[in-house]
């Protein structure tokens, strides 16, 4: 016989023997199916509530992307999954929860890109929080965002602190040009109205215009580096700055148990059993199994 013609025979055994006891097979999967019902009906419902939270992007002093905490996505995943985090958020969440149960609850995923044929990681970290209280999932979910939005946003509040001290500084320095300008203008203005000979006029104006284009200068020196603040300013807010992207709302209806899974589940587990029962069964009996059946 070859080898051919024994697989042959040993999938005909096989199948005679599912065959035979098929009522077993079916009674099992049904069994499977009405236990993983029974098991959804008994278990309490499920509420996931989900906040998502943009980390920001580090850039340099020309508002180019740079490596940095805030454009790290992993960095943000293993902070919430700390137990300081954790810890913070269910104190704020409050409700019974603790970081222990919330570290069980808690589903973190961070969405990518694909472009062309390279696929990146986007600056989102999606919070999802699954319990059994609707209140409970959301509250914390947006705590566990506003902890991990105070743990990364520090360094960019500081700067965006400092670029706004630099603003004011640079305005005031410009405000006081300005002003010495208009003074040294009134004057050059009064010397020109007044007598005297053109010559006396030209050396009592000499200093004053002197003041005029020196503070012109100024101006535009302190005009461009003012043009510049405001841009790297305006890059740290719209750019750096981590913020939540939004907040989580009370779901409306449970996220599970799923009964359709549980009773699917439920029926294949009762075939996989029912399968080996009935081989089992076979070799009990002792016919027609496989292993008889490739002697012959």
């Amino acid at each position: 016989m070859s080898a051919n013609d024994s697989t042959a025979d040993d999938v005909g055994s096989w199948m005679t023997v599912l065959a035979r006891n098929w009522w077993v097979i079916l009674g099992l999967v049904l069994l499977g199916a009405v236990v993983g019902a029974l098991l959804t009906l008994a278990s309490p419902k499920e509420y996931t509530a989900t906040a998502t939270v943009y980390i920001g992007q580090t850039t340099d002093a020309n508002g180019n992307p740079m490596a940095g905490l805030n454009s790290n996505v992993k960095a943000s995943t293993q902070l919430i999954s700390s137990q300081a985090v954790l810890s913070e958020a269910a104190r704020r969440t409050g409700m019974g929860i603790t970081a222990s149960r919330l570290r069980r609850e808690i589903t973190v995923e961070t969405p990518s890109q694909t472009i062309k044929t390279t696929t990146s990681a986007v600056n989102l970290v999606v919070i999802s929080v699954t319990d059994t209280k609707k209140v409970r999932a959301t509250a914390a979910a947006n705590a566990l965002a506003e902890v991990l939005l105070e743990r990364i946003g520090g360094g960019v509040d500081e700067k965006i602190a400092l670029l706004e001290a630099q603003l004011i500084v640079g305005k005031k320095a410009l405000s006081s040009s300005v002003a010495r300008s208009v003074a040294a203008q009134q004057a050059l203005a009064a010397i020109a109205r007044g007598g005297g000979t053109a010559g006396e006029k030209a050396a009592a104006a000499a200093p004053y215009m002197a003041i005029v284009q020196a503070a012109a200068t100024q101006q535009e020196a302190i005009e461009s580096s003012l043009q510049k603040t405001e841009l790297v300013l305006l890059t740290a807010k719209q750019v750096e700055q981590p913020r939540i992207l939004h907040e989580a709302a009370v779901p409306d209806s449970p996220s599970g148990p799923d009964i359709k899974l549980n009773v699917a589940a439920g029926a294949l587990a009762g075939l996989v059993i029912g399968v080996f029962v009935a081989f089992a069964r076979q070799r009990l009996t002792g016919h027609g199994a496989p292993d008889e059946a490739v002697g012959a």
